[in-house]
């Protein structure tokens, strides 16, 4: 799952609670929510957009490759960037999955949609997968690190493997996408908008989400580090920290009494969550010509 209930130190400690399983549980971060709505009263004055915000045309002729893109924010700015007219390559583990959102956004849009099926933990995967991208559609204009995992357990009782798997996918994943692909394009003289999805506690730090937080901070690093280093070559590397954003699926087994949403929307100024769309708008910007001055920027 790429977003998962998060807690988030500094900027939500106040604001902890503790769940009937003695574990602390804080609010905000980069949370994956139930549909069932439990806006604020305020949130009427906060209605999500639900349109792209960008020129229609504003992607034509460009090839895009999102890791993670067959669910959840994957699939909102896969849909989002394929509204805009670029061709779209979306990579998980499960092809069967990849195969339907391709085919409903290609439907939608009208544009190309492929699936290519990539592990990022393996080297030796994206590496295929990188090929075949290029092979199916020509190199990517734009490559946006969405693919991520994470559980929430007290730290004492992490494993090795608990700490491994975690990592491996995050920040492992992230860095052998975001190098393979950026030999290729150094070799072939083209430049690209790469974009990494990460979390609020990367930053300030958060309980029970250890690996993720450590391996989404390297993310942030990485990111920040070969905006400086891969500028000259015509690449830009741009990190979005998402707030709770209301997707479906993970909060049934997270969350099932609907407590945390609850308490969380609570502190949430506009008094509801955040949308794939509005996401989604923030990512096309990030990765388009309108932003082309902008590098080694974390948004929250």
């Amino acid at each position: 799952m790429a977003a998962l209930m998060s807690a988030v130190g500094r900027r939500a400690v106040l604001g902890a609670r503790v769940a009937p399983s003695g574990i602390r549980v804080f609010s905000h971060g980069t949370a994956v929510l139930s549909s069932e709505n439990k806006e604020a009263p305020q949130a009427k004055f906060y209605p999500p957009f639900q349109n792209v915000m960008l020129p229609p045309d504003t992607f034509k002729g460009k090839v895009a490759f999102i890791t993670g893109g067959g669910t959840g924010l994957g699939k909102g700015m896969t849909t989002a960037l394929s509204r805009l007219g670029a061709e779209c390559v979306i990579s998980s583990r499960k092809l069967d999955v990849l195969k339907s959102t391709a085919a409903e956004i290609a439907s939608e849009t009208g544009n190309k949609v492929h699936a290519v099926q990539c592990d990022v933990r393996d080297p030796e995967s994206v590496k295929k997968a990188v090929a075949e991208v290029i092979h199916v559609a020509g190199h990517p204009s734009v490559v946006i690190n969405n693919a991520a995992g994470n559980f929430i357990s007290p730290s004492e009782r992490l494993s090795p493997n608990a700490w491994r798997t975690i990592t491996d996918i995050v920040l492992n994943g992230t860095a052998y996408v975001t190098l393979e692909v950026g030999k290729e394009l150094i070799k072939a003289g083209k430049g690209a908008a790469f974009l990494a999805i990460t979390t609020i506690y990367a930053e300030s730090g958060s309980g029970f989400v250890v690996p993720s937080a450590s391996a989404k901070a390297g993310v942030e690093a990485l990111c920040t580090s070969l905006a400086a280093e891969w500028g000259r070559y015509g690449m830009r590397f741009n990190v979005i920290q998402p707030g709770p954003i209301k997707t479906k699926g993970a909060f049934s087994r997270l969350d099932p009494t609907g407590a945390f949403e609850s308490d969380m929307i609570k502190r949430i100024p506009c008094g509801r969550l955040g949308t794939p769309g509005e996401i989604a708008n923030l990512a096309v910007y990030l990765c388009s010509d309108y932003a082309s001055w902008v590098s080694g920027a974390v948004s929250v």
